[in-house]
């Protein structure tokens, strides 16, 4: 039998919250075995469990800014404009207006691809939503089809909701950035576990295997392979995080 070890992952070059969010999901792939873990391995991690919350708590704490609270009203009135244009084009697309119909089928092909851009988490709608709009506005048959549809005021107000999101978005994020820590004075000790964690899962997985071992070790080294595409081989710089998802 081969020996088994995790795949690489940089992990101190990784974000905060990445960071957090590995251990968080590897967290949940072991609790729900940890009765066939055995003393080492469950003692590791509760260590990884504990340092982990605290490792939260601090990045909500340092991340916490009233500019968060702002975003939330222009969140929700530009993803509505943005539900109000798909509701017209979808009326005017099953109409029996033909002018407006195939108008209206000539804009739902190109905002097929932007359907359900609200539901992205909020930066990356506000780019997604920015791409949308050049390229309609680049577009003379587009624009016409707006106008025989009458929506060109909504799209326009659709434009200055995610404009207004963006600066506020990124007033946030430097707010953020500017401050002394961002949760990373908590980091090291979280990693320190997690690295602990992982290296008594590749001792427990070689010389104590059982069906529960073996297949949390293949879920957490899923997981390790997810993270190190996501970061790339990224260092660890100090970058604002993203906003929560929706």
């Amino acid at each position: 039998m081969s020996n088994l070890s995790f795949s690489p992952l940089h992990v101190n070059g990784m974000t905060i919250n990445n960071t957090f969010s590995l251990i968080k999901s590897s967290v949940d792939l072991a609790i729900p075995v940890r009765t066939n873990l055995g003393v080492m391995l469950d003692a590791a991690l509760t260590k990884m469990i504990a340092d982990n919350e605290s490792f939260g708590q601090q990045i909500n704490k340092n991340q916490k800014s009233e500019l968060t609270d702002n975003l939330k009203p222009l969140d929700k009135v530009r993803d509505a404009t943005e539900a109000e244009i798909n509701r017209t084009v979808m009326f005017y697309s099953k109409g029996s207006d033909e002018i407006k119909k195939v108008a209206a089928q000539k804009l739902k092909l190109f905002f097929t691809p932007y359907w359900d851009a609200a539901s992205l988490p909020q930066n990356t709608q506000t780019g997604v939503v920015a791409e949308m709009i050049g390229k309609y506005k680049a577009n003379t048959e587009l624009v016409a089809a707006a106008q025989a549809l009458g929506i060109i005021d909504l799209i326009a107000a659709l434009e200055t909701k995610n404009n207004a999101f963006d600066a506020v978005y990124k007033s946030r994020n430097d707010e953020v950035a500017g401050r002394e820590t961002s949760g990373s004075s908590l980091k090291p000790a979280a990693i320190a576990s997690y690295n602990s964690f992982c290296t008594v899962m590749e001792q427990a997985a070689n010389l104590m295997p059982n069906d529960s071992i073996l297949a949390l070790f293949n879920n957490l080294d899923l997981l390790r392979k997810k993270y190190h595409a996501m970061e790339g081989g990224s260092k660890d710089t100090p970058a604002p995080d993203s906003a929560p998802a929706k």
